[in-house]
């Protein structure tokens, strides 16, 4: 739960991510019967959105079904409730308004809904895999190599001091490769083709 509850923190500051959240959570597949647990502007938030909101906002989920059931989490999930209703009320305001039809906004719209997607692509190819001690072992040495290279292997602890705290390091590097195979992946997919004085050097 406690896991969940800072998931919860970090969007609690974009209410529009988690608009965006629900929007793309519920709105396919069979209909939606559960009770309604929000009414906004006349739109329904209903307990089945909600819960697919505490979903995505928690990466276990023992800890998401814990968020929704636990009687002392009661007040946390109303907190959550409510920011959601007023992400939804200011996507509604913005509507009514003609806030997002500017053109700034579209943009910045644009924008983050492509990240929310590019994040989604990650989530899918990266499966929840522990490296083993043969490939801790190799990231060792490739990382002093480097800094052999460098010059600056002097006092290099030796691997079985650092290993508890190559797993991260060897899932950050593993996330680099992955963010740049799927961007390659969507060049091939989605040709881009950028005039002389707007292409990157090396391109």
């Amino acid at each position: 739960m406690s896991k969940l509850t800072h998931h919860a923190a970090l969007f609690a500051g974009s209410a529009l991510a988690l608009s965006l959240a629900l929007s793309v959570g519920c709105g396919k597949g069979k209909a939606d019967t559960s009770r309604v647990i929000a009414n906004v502007g006349g739109e329904k938030i209903t307990e089945a959105e909600f819960q697919d909101v505490v979903k995505t906002l928690s990466p276990d989920a023992k800890d998401a079904q814990t968020f929704l059931t636990d009687p002392a989490a009661r007040d946390e999930r109303a907190q959550l409730a409510s920011r959601i209703a007023m992400s939804r009320a200011i996507a509604v305001y913005a509507k009514q308004t003609g806030l997002d039809q500017e053109p700034a906004v579209k943009r910045q719209m644009e924008q983050q809904q492509a990240n929310i997607y590019f994040q989604a692509l990650m989530q899918k190819r990266m499966t929840k895999v522990e490296p083993t001690d043969d490939q801790l072992l190799a990231f060792y040495k490739e990382r002093v190599a480097l800094l052999q290279a460098s010059g600056r292997a002097q006092g290099v602890p030796p691997f079985e001091t650092v290993k508890a705290q190559l797993p991260e390091l060897w899932k950050q590097q593993r996330a680099q490769s992955m963010s740049q195979e799927v961007q390659k992946e969507i060049k091939a997919k989605v040709p881009v083709t950028l005039a002389d004085e707007y292409r990157p050097a090396g391109e």
